[in-house]
């Protein structure tokens, strides 16, 4: 979508529109990190695991940057040439996906380490292919992920949660090849078992 066609930039630049009215992109995705970093430390560890509560965790992480955090997007949105869902599909998407999440969770528990990485891997593939959000979207998943991990006894190291391999690995996985980031996933818990 060409800048001047989505609301969410200011006029004539690709530059979002945020809380601190920063107009350069690398200062924006500097305070970006440090305000979504400085939340991820102290996100409640109680956000219900269903699509209201994946909102209040993008609220959380990025409620001092943006106005729209916590909200699903109004536009449609492309990366690298692939089309993110639709933005008129994404509640009823997010419904489907928080329905098999649900279905599944009780049983993730009872996982192997390395089983629980090869099959959440789907639903974090998934939940990327839906991409809810403006901006964020990666960040917002990883938080989930860990919440995710530590309530069925798979902890998440997120330093381990490489974010150059995460991103190939996402590429990978909106084609539907899930290794790569069942590697990336596993690799986190292996690393968190190194520290306890």
């Amino acid at each position: 979508m060409p800048p001047n066609d989505d609301p969410y930039v200011y006029p004539g630049t690709d530059v979002l529109k945020n809380k601190a009215a920063l107009r350069n992109a690398e200062d924006l995705k500097t305070y970006e990190r440090f305000a979504s970093a400085d939340a991820l430390l102290t996100l409640p560890d109680d956000i219900p695991l269903t699509p209201d509560g994946y909102r209040a965790i993008h609220r959380y992480l990025f409620q001092d940057v943006y106005d729209w955090a916590g909200q699903d997007r109004r536009v449609d949105i492309a990366k690298d040439g692939s089309y993110f869902c639709r933005a008129q599909y994404i509640a009823p998407q997010l419904e489907q996906r928080f329905e098999k999440i649900a279905a599944e969770l009780e049983s993730w528990r009872r996982l192997s380490d390395s089983a629980f990485a090869a099959r959440i891997v789907e639903h974090i593939c998934e939940l990327d292919a839906i991409h809810p959000f403006r901006e964020g979207n990666g960040r917002t998943l990883r938080a989930w992920l860990g919440l995710v991990g530590a309530r069925t006894g798979h902890t998440i190291d997120q330093a381990q949660l490489s974010v150059p391999e995460w991103h190939q690995a996402s590429v990978k996985g909106f084609k539907g090849d899930y290794d790569a980031m069942s590697r990336v996933i596993a690799a986190a818990i292996e690393g968190s078992r190194g520290q306890s």
